[in-house]
């Protein structure tokens, strides 16, 4: 009984020495981190109240992250608390100057390291924040609709950037934010994919970003349109799924789609097994073009985002990094093409 009575009076007398009030925090849901004159140029969109209804944009500057962030707190005098971020962008500049902005994320206990990483120009680094109302939220869903509709882009989360930053011969390929104007006003766009190799920041079409989804197998579905003669159709891809093999050097990409009509100008009867074949011939060739142009692509920037390089580590027992050379890498690859639906379309 004394032990229990004991037991008791310790827990009353023992506080939370890190409990603070949700109204004095700082809660930060976006960053953009830049870097200039070799110091850390940090841009903080602030929830500085418990109804997230008023925000705060806050620019400091330090020649450590840590400090940069530490300076937002004596502005607010409230405690900056990063559990709740959502997006990180980072500029050009930082690409530029090969920082290890991430370290900060890693080290910071109270970091959950659940967010998404962006691409921005430093140019327009003043202005992503003050676009949009709640504009880490709004970044946050205009991504996961392009995921969904168009796949142009690819969500990069954070522990999905270090994994790449830590493994050998992957490069990292950036979801790009723009501004637009239209109609006399500006718009957050997000546009294709970037990365950087060697000075130079590598831009990817809307075909190349869409293929590089395929091949990573990082989308639900996409759209394609594929030429027939003079005309074109466009399908709706969807189930994909694609595998890599290393033999006899080769590397072997095996990709698979189900595909569903969506619009058709062309002359072939959809109503005949036979012209199916072909819409499914074409869409393969379509396919089998873009896999090589993107391929070449990164082999003319030795720019590796298909990480070509680390599956060859992981399933080669003969590999050497020093003779290693992308240039000399061939590729075969197999690709099904199946179109399940025509939709309501009758030709």
């Amino acid at each position: 009984m004394k032990k229990i009575i004991l037991i008791l009076l310790l827990l009353t007398l023992t506080g939370c020495k890190d409990y603070t009030e949700i109204n004095d925090l700082a809660i930060v849901s976006g960053i953009i981190i830049d870097y200039v004159d070799n110091k850390y140029e940090i841009t903080s969109e602030l929830i500085i109240n418990d109804k997230e209804s008023e925000l705060q944009i806050l620019t400091t500057k330090s020649t450590s992250i840590d400090e940069a962030i530490k300076e937002m707190s004596k502005l607010t005098n409230k405690k900056v608390f990063i559990p709740h971020l959502k997006i990180l962008i980072i500029t050009d500049n930082i690409l530029k100057s090969d920082i290890d902005y991430y370290d900060y994320f890693l080290r910071n206990s109270k970091s959950s390291m659940n967010f998404f990483v962006y691409y921005i120009n430093s140019n327009i680094k003043d202005k992503i924040f003050r676009i949009n109302d709640k504009t880490a939220l709004h970044i946050e869903k205009m991504l996961e609709f392009n995921k969904q509709i168009f796949s142009s882009s690819t969500p990069l989360s954070f522990i999905d950037l270090v994994y790449k930053k830590l493994e050998p011969g992957i490069d990292i390929i950036y979801p790009r934010i723009e501004i637009v104007n239209n109609n006399e006003k500006d718009i957050l766009y997000l546009s294709n994919q970037i990365s950087y190799q060697n000075n130079k920041i590598i831009e990817f079409t809307e075909n190349e970003s869409i293929t590089y989804n395929i091949l990573t197998n990082t989308i639900d579905k996409s759209s394609i349109t594929v030429k027939c003669d003079n005309e074109k159709f466009t399908m709706q891809i969807q189930d994909i799924k694609t595998k890599y093999k290393w033999k006899n050097n080769i590397f072997n990409i095996n990709t698979n789609l189900n595909a569903k009509i969506t619009d058709y100008e062309c002359k072939y009867d959809l109503s005949d097994i036979n012209s199916l074949k072909k819409l499914e011939k074409l869409s393969k060739d379509y396919m089998n073009d873009e896999i090589n142009n993107l391929i070449n692509k990164t082999k003319k920037y030795n720019n590796d985002i298909l990480g070509i390089e680390n599956y060859i580590y992981k399933h080669d027992k003969n590999y050497n990094k020093k003779t290693f050379n992308l240039n000399n890498i061939k590729n075969k690859n197999d690709i099904t093409v199946n179109i399940i639906s025509t939709g309501e379309i009758r030709k």
